[in-house]
């Protein structure tokens, strides 16, 4: 049976996606770039690449929140359900994701705005304290995202806290690669080039992060004798979760992308350096750029986006294994009890779950069902 469905799986990819890319976004512009506002405030066409990498990047995080809110919408059914979250007199963590999705979306239509219009009233000290504000709800969105599936107590799996660890570093990875696919549209400028060096270094780091955490989450997985992660663990290793998982996330989410970039760093290191950026901590050399390098760049942010699709999927994935955790007798038992009785015992589907006779007095397998976010409203 399906936990949750395609739908799910992808606004969990696209929130993160979203998030990431606001932090990312956010702290290159406080800490590097530092855009005037206010009557300093130039048209999109006008601004410096750096700049113009901000607003792409901004742009991108709202289109992704948009279409993961979306996602999370279609599958709920009925927009009254998504509403009632923000009327609930509880406060949970579903509550509270719900209005960090909604500030989030709200902070990143305004800071994609006032970058693409003319809003000559915008104070820069105004900016800088929504993009504060934007990131902290993007931490609370990525980590609630991974807290959503912990919260499910019918899946054994999704119980360690390495999942919401894996989906918060996969989030801030994606940030990372946003912001490295966004500089093959500006132009490959020195400045542009001493931005991609500081995204691919932070997410060389996040990705070692990853293959930390994704060690921890196996050895969970391989060392639970509970049937429900003994079942998951098949589905990891060599069942429907494998592609995703091996394919997916290890080999294009953590190892193509390590690779391109530690050859890109690596190459920096050597490259003659030409001109001077200024910094929140002064100036800083800006090494030498080229169109080949903005595309390995480039790819290596799709990869990183293709892993970060594929840990969820795989995850979720494998813990669609819940009604073995919940089968109450084994297949020997039925076996033993169906001899001591005499009786043919129902027919059972691959979960379990025991075939109901339709009106014409066949036997019928249930359907392959799934849950969605609407049976956590009620």
């Amino acid at each position: 049976m399906r936990v949750f469905g395609e739908l799910v799986i992808a606004y969990l990819f696209l929130a993160g996606l979203g998030a990431g890319g606001t932090v990312a976004a956010s702290l290159a512009d406080l800490l590097l770039v530092r855009e005037p506002f206010g009557a300093a405030v130039r048209p999109y066409d006008g601004k410096a690449p750096t700049e113009r990498l901000v607003a792409l990047a901004f742009a991108a995080s709202l289109g992704a929140v948009g279409l993961g809110i979306s996602c999370l919408v279609l599958d709920v059914g009925r927009a009254d359900r998504v509403l009632a979250l923000f009327l609930a007199p509880r406060l949970s963590v579903m509550v509270v994701g719900a209005w960090a999705l909604a500030a989030l979306g709200a902070a990143l239509a305004a800071l994609t705005l006032v970058r693409f219009l003319y809003l000559p009233w915008a104070s820069r000290r105004a900016v800088a304290a929504l993009e504060v504000t934007a990131c902290v709800a993007a931490v609370v969105v990525a980590v609630y995202a991974g807290l959503l599936l912990q919260m499910n107590a019918g899946v054994r799996l999704w119980s360690t806290p390495w999942v919401p660890t894996l989906f918060a570093l996969s989030a801030a990875s994606c940030g990372c690669a946003l912001m490295l696919a966004c500089g093959l549209f500006v132009g490959a400028d020195g400045a542009v080039a001493r931005m991609a060096q500081a995204a691919a270094r932070v997410d060389a780091a996040v990705i070692a992060l990853e293959v930390v955490a994704a060690a921890f989450f196996l050895a969970f997985v391989l060392e639970n004798d509970h049937p429900g992660v003994e079942a998951s663990a098949a589905s990891l290793m060599g069942g429907a979760a494998a592609l995703p998982w091996w394919i997916g996330f290890v080999a294009c989410g953590i190892g193509a992308p390590l690779v391109i970039e530690g050859i890109y760093l690596a190459r920096q290191r050597v490259a003659p350096q030409r001109g001077q950026l200024p910094t929140a901590f002064g100036t800083a050399s800006i090494p030498a750029s080229s169109p080949a390098a903005a595309w390995a760049l480039a790819l290596s942010a799709a990869l990183v986006f293709a892993g970060s699709a594929g840990l969820r999927a795989a995850i979720v994935e494998a813990g669609a294994q819940r009604p073995l955790e919940l089968q109450p007798v084994s297949a020997q038992a039925a076996e033993a009890a169906q001899g001591e009785e005499g009786a043919p015992a129902a027919p059972e589907d691959a979960t379990g779950a025991e075939a109901q006779p339709d009106p014409d007095g066949a036997a019928r397998a249930p359907e392959d069902e799934r849950e969605d976010i609407s049976t956590w409203l009620s």
